[in-house]
């Protein structure tokens, strides 16, 4: 599997709206998903506020998962996400993210707000994945395609699965 991890500052957040027309919204943090999108995006401003001078408003990941060999489902991709974002400690922040799913590869599009519920910032200048961003995301997928339940290929080797 072939995996990277693209990161970008971003001035607004009406890509939510873009993202949401493009794929499936798969779940948020400090934000309620089932309100309507504009009122979803003007929670995201209403913090982003409480730092007026704040230029760059958020961050926008795009996490591709490419030559997967098992297919992953929508629970099997929000586990590995919720396990990322735990893995690079940003689970504190209010985020949003969406899911394009086929079947040999997937594309996770997560929009964060900088400014934390607590309103610390979080900076830019170390925008762009490192090697423990990738190994935190090696380890998440590897949970999910190692484990026989997801994998038919496993099933079968170890018999362990009905």
């Amino acid at each position: 599997m072939k995996m990277t991890i693209e990161e970008f500052k971003i001035d607004n957040f009406d890509l939510i709206r873009t993202l949401s027309q493009q794929y499936i919204l798969a779940h948020g943090s400090f934000i309620d998903i089932n309100l309507p999108l504009a009122q979803i995006i003007d929670n995201f401003n209403t913090l982003s506020g409480t730092r007026p001078r704040l230029k760059s408003l958020g961050i926008y990941i795009v996490i591709s998962l490419k030559n997967i060999y098992i297919t992953l489902n929508q629970q099997s991709c929000f586990q590995i996400v919720s396990q990322y974002i735990h893995g690079i400690g940003w689970h504190d922040l209010q985020y949003i993210y969406f899911f394009d799913i086929k079947p040999s590869h997937v594309y996770i599009h997560i929009v964060f707000n900088r400014v934390t519920p607590k309103g610390q910032l979080i900076d830019v200048k170390y925008l762009g994945a490192n090697w423990q961003q990738y190994e935190v995301l090696r380890q998440s997928c590897s949970r999910i395609l190692e484990n026989p339940v997801n994998n038919k290929y496993l099933q079968r080797r170890c018999n362990c699965c009905p």
